[in-house]
C-alpha cells in the first residue's frame, strides 16, 4: 500500500515538473528583431478538395497581432503541430501558415491533403524568405505586429496548450 502512494507522488511531482518545464520553455520564447518582408507571397487556395495558386497575399493592415507559422512539408514536428491552425483560424486567431523548404507545389498540397482539416489558404514562401528571416529549423513560430514587426520568434515542437497560452499573450 505504502509503495502505492509513494509512485502517485512521483507521478504527481513528474507531471508538475513536465508541465512547468514546458511553461518555462514557451515563455523563454526569443524576442526578435527585425521584420517581415513586405513582398507578397503567392497563395496556395483549397477550392473544395482541389489546391490552385492563384493571387498574392499581403498581410492587412491594422489587423493585429498574428502568428507566422512557417513549416516544411518533410518536418515531422510540422505534422504534430499544423492540424491545430485550422482549428485556431475557427477560433478567430489570427494564424498564417507559410510553406518554406518544399521542392514542388504537389509536396506542399500532398503534405496539406494529409490532414482532414487544413487552412483554406497557405502561402508559399522560398528560400530568400527563409534567409530574410533566419529560419534555421522547423516549425518556426513568429509573432508579428500589425506593421510586420517581428515581436517574438521561437523554434520548434510546443503543446498545443501551451502554444495556446502563447498566442493569448501577445493577443492572437
Amino acid at each position: 500500500m505504502k509503495w502505492i502512494k509513494q509512485g502517485a507522488q512521483l507521478v504527481v511531482v513528474l507531471l508538475a515538473a513536465l508541465w512547468l518545464g514546458g511553461w518555462v520553455r514557451g515563455m523563454m520564447m526569443s524576442p526578435a528583431h527585425g521584420s517581415v518582408p513586405g513582398a507578397p507571397l503567392p497563395v496556395l487556395t483549397q477550392v473544395h478538395s482541389d489546391w490552385f495558386l492563384s493571387g498574392d497575399f499581403a498581410p492587412p493592415v491594422g489587423a493585429g497581432n498574428r502568428l507566422v507559422y512557417l513549416f516544411a512539408p518533410w518536418c515531422t514536428i510540422c505534422k504534430l503541430t499544423f492540424p491545430h491552425l485550422e482549428q485556431w483560424q475557427q477560433q478567430g486567431r489570427a494564424v498564417t501558415p507559410v510553406a518554406l523548404s518544399y521542392q514542388s507545389t504537389q509536396e506542399v498540397t500532398d503534405f496539406l491533403e494529409s490532414f482532414s482539416g487544413t487552412p483554406e489558404q497557405v502561402l508559399m514562401g522560398n528560400r530568400a524568405l527563409a534567409q530574410q528571416l533566419d529560419v534555421l529549423a522547423f516549425p518556426t513560430y513568429l509573432i508579428v505586429d500589425e506593421q510586420g514587426q517581428i515581436l517574438s520568434s521561437r523554434v520548434g515542437y510546443l503543446p498545443e496548450w501551451m502554444l495556446g497560452l502563447y498566442l493569448d499573450y501577445y493577443g492572437i
